[in-house]
């Protein structure tokens, strides 16, 4: 609201789901909604009502994201989700969620299942589609004459994501040399390096979270692998501290980048940095994730604001939440929206970004992506007007 004045009325309960641990730390999207509604409450809150935000770490555990997800459903005093990014809970949250009308406004879908989900919409636009568009991206240029691809086995991550890179490739004729898959359980750089090399690829996209396409540059580097090749990645490596970790030899590494350029001096962008500055932590990452956080809070926030502060319960909320269509920000290519169907990809024009003097600049702006399983989506958009 702007107001300056900290909100002291009832509460208005909020929660995440997210993966903070177990391997991986997936938590930048529901760090930024803290910081964001920690605003929120410092400025007036909603009308005049405080968030009561938090978010649950399912520590990479089906088993523990399910009983996180039923006691968040169990619980009445909770209108809605956001900021939300499992890594592995859609599949078995979304269920819950559907039959307790809870609804998640998601910061970072991951799994398949976070996008094929009826109670889930991720601002993100996920890896299948950030991994498509880097193979259109590579193929416009004329380098994928001999194309190769590295990713972990996750079922419902991994082979799905090859699976839209692969339609992809097959509808646009690209020969795919190799594909290199590992285990999710352990990072072997050095084996998977081998196996692309002994492929002589043009071109290789790298289809697996940051720390893992670090260990295969360095090895990628050891074999002197780094100038005969177009070397790539899905946005999980689109991250400020990336460039800085892969070292100076990687000049010319692509990314794609789901959302906005995160040093970009946009109004919305410097919003989500001005408001982590203040009421984050300079540990909370400045990266992708942490945009779509910050996108998910503003979303709700801005719906909560719309609605009778004395009738904000999960029955209201859900209803509105389900008639979000054509929210803008300059942090997305295009408007977003959530809808009533059971798969929700409302982001699928997404930017391509390069590193250049030590650090990532724009390649290519907003491109919608060619996924040819987009299809349906794109179909219920023009017929619903949800996207304009």
């Amino acid at each position: 609201m702007g107001t300056g004045e900290r909100a002291t009325g009832s509460p208005i309960k909020i929660r995440a789901l997210a993966t903070a641990s177990g391997g991986i730390d997936f938590s930048s999207a529901p760090r930024s909604a803290t910081a964001y509604f920690k605003c929120v409450n410092a400025n007036g809150g909603i009308n005049g009502r405080p968030v009561d935000y938090a978010y649950e770490d399912d520590a990479l555990n089906q088993q523990k994201a399910a009983q996180i997800a039923a006691k968040l459903a169990a619980d009445r005093s909770i209108v809605a989700l956001a900021g939300d990014a499992t890594f592995i809970g859609c599949a078995g949250a979304n269920p819950i969620y559907k039959r307790a009308d809870l609804y998640s406004i998601t910061g970072t879908g991951v799994a398949q299942a976070c996008f094929e989900s009826s109670n889930i919409a991720p601002i993100n636009a996920g890896p299948r589609i950030s991994g498509v568009a880097t193979l259109q991206y590579l193929q416009a240029q004329g380098k994928t004459s001999r194309f190769a691809q590295a990713r972990h086995n996750i079922p419902g991550v991994g082979d799905w994501v090859a699976d839209g890179v692969e339609n992809y490739a097959k509808d646009k004729k690209v020969r795919i040399v190799e594909t290199v898959v590992r285990d999710a359980t352990s990072v072997d750089a050095n084996s998977g390096i081998l196996e692309l090399k002994k492929a002589d690829p043009s071109a290789v996209l790298i289809e697996d979270v940051g720390p893992v396409a670090v260990a295969l540059l360095k090895a990628a580097a050891a074999q002197g692998l780094q100038e005969k090749v177009v070397w790539s990645c899905l946005t999980s490596c689109y991250d400020a501290g990336f460039p800085k970790q892969v070292g100076p030899q990687w000049e010319g590494f692509i990314a794609n980048s789901e959302l906005q350029l995160v040093d970009a001096k946009t109004p919305d962008n410097l919003q989500w940095r001005t408001i982590l500055q203040k009421y984050g932590s300079p540990r909370d990452p400045r990266d992708t994730f942490g945009q779509s956080g910050f996108l998910a809070a503003k979303f709700l926030t801005d719906t909560l604001l719309k609605l009778d502060p004395k009738d904000i319960t999960r029955e209201t909320v859900a209803k509105a939440v389900v008639g979000i269509k054509g929210f803008k920000s300059d942090i997305l290519c295009t408007p977003w929206y959530f809808g009533s169907a059971d798969r929700h990809n409302a982001n699928h024009t997404t930017r391509m970004a390069v590193i250049k003097g030590g650090k990532y600049v724009e390649l290519e702006g907003c491109k919608p992506v060619e996924d040819p399983g987009l299809a349906p989506v794109i179909a219920r958009e023009q017929r619903d007007g949800l996207a304009g």
